[in-house]
This record gives C-alpha cells, structure tokens and sequence, in this order.
C-alpha cells in the first residue's frame, strides 16, 4: 500500500521584542510585541481550515507563545522540543549588528570566505548543524505519523533549512528568501522526500508580518 503523506504545517514565531530592535536572538528569547501577537492571531484564522493532529514547537518562550495562539483553536496543546530551536548563535545573541561588529570585528559571514552552512558565529551553531539536529527529528515525525498534519512552530534558520532541503539549493542559495514573522510554510513529506505545498514567500508578496 502507497503510504500516505504527512503534511507539515511550519510556521515562524510572531514579531518579538528583539526582533524590533534588531537584536539577534537564538537560543536566548524575547516575548511577543503586541504586533506578534496579531501576526500569530492571522495565522492561526490562516490554518483554521487545516485538521491539525498534532503540534510540536521550539522549547523558546517566543515559539511556545506563538504556538499557543496557533494550536488552541484545534484543541491541541504543542509539545515543546529542543530539536525546533533556532540556530545557537552564542556570543552575538542579544546584541545588534552594529554591537556584533564592535565586539567581535571582522567575525560577521563574509561571501568568498565562507558558506552559509559552515559559517560559525562566536560559540554558536553552523547552520549544517542546524539540519543535523531539524532533518532527523522530522524524519521520525514522518515515519511515526504518517498521513496526519503536523503543526511545526520554529524560527527563521529552521525554515531555511526546510527551504534548502525541498529545492535542493544551497543555504547560500536561497538566503536572499527571508522567512517573515508568523510565515506558513506548508510541506508534504514522505520518508526521504519533503515537496511544498505552499510557499512561505507566496508571488503576491502579500506575506503574514509585513
């Protein structure tokens, strides 16, 4: 029997309070603006037509809250799981760009020099380790669930790594596609195969967050 797809509903937290001050966050976190909240109230109006079975967030304050607001209509409570956090990015987490290049000068990825995935900021995370830790964890969600939908509530280098793995491209590749806040990004996915059903980025330009 042809085994049924998994639809995995990813949606990137709502606008929080480092987000509007240009701070990088990573592991450490901020709550949702009154703006977040709205932006994770439209998403979730957004995927009412959806019959979630099941959802799971990044273990962030910013992710859980979002995915409070977007699991309550469909009954669920999201389960919190160290595998969705966004990418560690160590001593720059807090600080604004113009801090970063104060602090750490010269350290910021530089095209030529480096790639995306093997670009490693201070005590922080390469986005290749990103995909280690995302692309198994979604691989057993498929495996254990399959044929039911799957809300997913991460962060914006989580869902490039989703986006590098469906089209195949490099993260430099595809950087240029900037997740917004409270994006959906809904996938089909088989063991071994993930395909998009709906872009984060739609060719309308009309995205949840601007």
């Amino acid at each position: 029997m042809k085994p049924k797809p998994t639809t995995l509903i990813i949606v990137r937290h709502g606008q929080t309070i480092w987000n509007a001050q240009g701070r990088w966050q990573g592991w450490q976190d901020s709550p949702l603006t009154e703006l977040g909240i709205e932006q994770a109230q439209t998403a979730a109006t957004e995927l009412r037509d959806y019959a979630v079975d099941r959802a799971f967030t990044s273990d962030a304050g910013r992710a859980v809250q979002t995915a409070e607001i977007l699991a309550a209509p469909h009954g669920l409570i999201a389960i919190p799981v160290p595998e969705l956090r966004e990418r560690n990015y160590g001593g720059y987490e807090g600080l604004t760009s113009v801090e970063i290049e104060e602090r750490f000068p010269g350290s910021r990825y530089t095209a030529g020099r480096d790639t995306r995935e093997n670009w490693r900021p201070p005590d922080g995370e390469t986005l290749s380790e990103v995909r280690d830790r995302v692309a198994p964890f979604v691989e057993n969600l498929v495996r254990d669930f399959p044929g039911q939908t799957l809300l997913l509530v991460t962060h914006s280098g989580v869902v490039r790594v989703f986006d590098s793995i469906c089209s195949g491209k490099s993260l430099d590749e595809i950087w240029s596609r900037q997740p917004p806040n409270a994006c959906i990004f809904v996938l089909k996915a088989l063991v071994g195969h993930l395909e998009v059903e709906r872009d984060f980025l739609p060719a309308t330009e009309n995205v949840l967050g601007k």
